[in-house]
């Protein structure tokens, strides 16, 4: 008698493969906006660019950001926020390995320019939307440990690049990063966020596999602030958190 294999993801909830796939997208998303920093001294010997001019690449990238995520945010809400994260992955990673090819001031603005929008779609914009859509009763620790990947990506990406930097130069350390996201990150972010091992967890607390949440099958609201099916811009903006939220990511 044949025994099929035992798929490795099957013992796992799909809240938490949702997680683990959000934290990886995390992971690679800001270990590589953040290793910028030791590419300035090569690419200023290089080129002779400024340090001034090379932090406009960043600033450019922010800008993007700042006016881009509430277009990502819709997006996630009309479309399928996993894809609109891995579309921004994948831009991010072509921006990369783009960057490894530059010559021009004006191409290493470009490649910011993408590189921010990508970021912006591969953010907690679209992420947060996903991983609270599968939780409710541990949305906190969920998110919490969704967003520790940023922290680990910065530990881990921003030394490595540097060490790849050191040894073989900053182009290929542009092409580590980029390989990074686009035959590793992608491929297994896709296959968290996507198996089809696990149950549908919409509207569901995937913590119980599946099951729904007591809280939300008695009707009672996991958060008195805010209803179940969520709220309309008009309704946030009628609440100090909302007020409290935003001055806190303006500044």
């Amino acid at each position: 008698m044949i025994r099929r294999a035992r798929h490795p993801f099957a013992g796992i909830s799909a809240g938490w493969l949702i997680v683990i796939g959000a934290g990886l997208i995390m992971f690679g998303a800001a270990g590589s906006r953040f290793s910028f920093g030791v590419f300035l001294n090569p690419l200023t010997e290089e080129f002779g660019w400024t340090r001034g001019s090379l932090s406009g690449a960043l600033a450019i990238a922010g800008l993007a950001t700042a006016f881009l995520r509430p277009v990502a945010g819709w997006l996630a809400d009309r479309y399928d926020p996993i894809k609109m994260a891995l579309l921004g992955t994948t831009m991010a990673g072509v921006s990369l390995l783009g960057l490894s090819q530059i010559n021009q001031l004006w191409e290493l603005y470009s490649l910011f320019l993408l590189m921010g929008a990508g970021f912006t779609l591969a953010s907690g914009a679209t992420l947060t939307k996903l991983i609270s859509t599968a939780f409710t009763r541990r949305r906190g620790l969920a998110l919490s440990l969704a967003g520790s990947g940023s922290a680990i990506g910065e530990t881990m990406l921003v030394p490595t690049s540097a060490i790849v930097l050191t040894l073989s130069g900053w182009r290929y350390a542009y092409v580590l990063l980029g390989a990074i996201l686009l035959i590793v990150i992608i491929p297994a972010s896709y296959r968290l966020l996507r198996t089809k091992f696990v149950p549908e967890v919409h509207g569901r607390d995937a913590t119980s596999d599946g099951r729904p949440d007591n809280a939300a099958a008695s009707g009672a609201s996991a958060c008195a602030w805010m209803p179940d099916d969520g709220m309309s811009l008009r309704q946030a903006a009628r609440t100090p958190l909302y007020w409290a939220l935003s001055l806190g990511f303006f500044t």
